[in-house]
């Protein structure tokens, strides 16, 4: 299974892999144990998972929302 989270530093958008514990943000290079994060969504596929983050991207693209949270 797939998780698609929001990393708690810089707010970007990731899929992780539930088979691993940790997670490391392609945007900021946090690491991050996938127990402490909240999910946005789950899917069983990558191939699913990805066109969940392409959506929420869509959505927060419509409402003006910048892709990262600010500081």
């Amino acid at each position: 299974m797939y998780l698609i989270v929001r990393c708690p530093r810089c707010g970007g958008l990731l899929l992780a892999d539930t088979r691993y514990k940790t997670r490391t943000c392609p945007h900021c290079g946090r690491r991050m144990k996938l127990t402490s994060l909240i999910p946005l969504a789950r899917a069983y596929t990558p191939r699913d998972a990805i066109a969940i983050i392409q959506e929420l991207k869509k959505r927060e693209a419509g409402r003006g929302r910048n892709r990262y949270k600010r500081r």
